[in-house]
């Protein structure tokens, strides 16, 4: 008899691609997923993925039983809803001042969908909340990290700059420039220090609180800014020009969730919306 639960480890393997990544949606160890995959396979004598070092490919009897496994976990899941009707489900969440939240709109349906009637509450603080978006630097205590992107940072500017052309640009370059202050990003001191140590002087046009502020001054022209590449990726009204420096530096960027049942089963849910690898708007 197939169990429901190995069930949701197999989609998540399917959806996602590695044991890796499926066992860090459910909280559990690689090890143990994979044997639960063993006993799934041993259970309807099927093969469900060939294991290469570039993940998990599904065969046919894979994709029969991820068709089988939608309609049967979509029936448990309606099932468990009707009975949670007068008890809603709640998620805390955080997102730290440099994070925007349209690259997410993916992982954000998929809970919608999944989870009709969940409250949604953003807390203040990353350790509040059960699942936050953050810098690797930021994950709190209590938490796990699991990492989405890395990506370099790049100088944002309005498309109409005299600058927005340029293919690359050095620290240097940056002297007359007037930038949009970001100092809540955890790499703001680094990014500092490292103009001084090129004897930059920065001319401050603003000073923002959060990353979506930064974003519509520098398309209304107050000036540049370092932001991460994925902020601006595919924005018709913003160049991203890489600033060639050895030092500069990427962000890991994540997803830190704390240790509970219920922070594992959003995330897993979080997960399979999110479209991964790059952050393009």
């Amino acid at each position: 008899m197939i169990e429901v639960t190995p069930l949701r480890y197999f989609v998540s393997a399917f959806e996602l691609g590695t044991i890796s990544a499926a066992a860090a949606a459910h909280g559990i160890s690689q090890p143990s997923l994979s044997q639960a995959l063993q006993k799934l396979e041993e259970t309807i004598s099927s093969t469900l993925f060939l294991r290469s070092r570039k993940g998990l490919q599904p065969t046919a009897q894979g994709h029969q039983l991820y068709q089988h496994a939608q309609s049967i976990l979509g029936a448990v899941q309606k099932a468990e809803n009707s009975f949670s009707q007068n008890s809603p489900r709640h998620l805390s969440l955080y997102t730290s001042p440099d994070i925007v939240l349209k690259p997410f709109r993916g992982a954000f349906e998929a809970l919608r969908r999944t989870c009709p009637g969940l409250e949604l509450r953003f807390e203040l603080t990353p350790a509040a909340a059960e699942l936050a978006l953050v810098d690797q630097s930021c994950a709190p205590r209590g938490h796990r990290f699991h990492e989405l992107v890395r990506e370099p940072y790049v100088l944002a500017l309005k498309k109409s700059h005299p600058l927005a052309g340029t293919r690359t640009l050095t620290l240097g370059d940056l002297r007359s420039l007037p930038l949009i202050e970001r100092r809540y990003c955890p790499h703001y001191d680094a990014m500092r220090a490292e103009l001084t140590l090129e004897d930059v002087s920065l001319t401050a046009a603003a000073e923002a609180v959060h990353d979506q502020q930064v974003l519509e001054l520098v398309r209304l022209g107050f000036g540049g800014a370092l932001l991460p590449a994925g902020h601006v990726a595919q924005d018709e009204a913003i160049a991203a020009i890489p600033v060639k420096h050895p030092s500069l530096g990427e962000r890991i960027m994540g997803l830190a969730v704390r240790k509970t049942a219920s922070a594992n089963e959003m995330f897993r849910i979080w997960l399979s919306g999110f479209t991964g690898g790059s952050l393009s708007m």
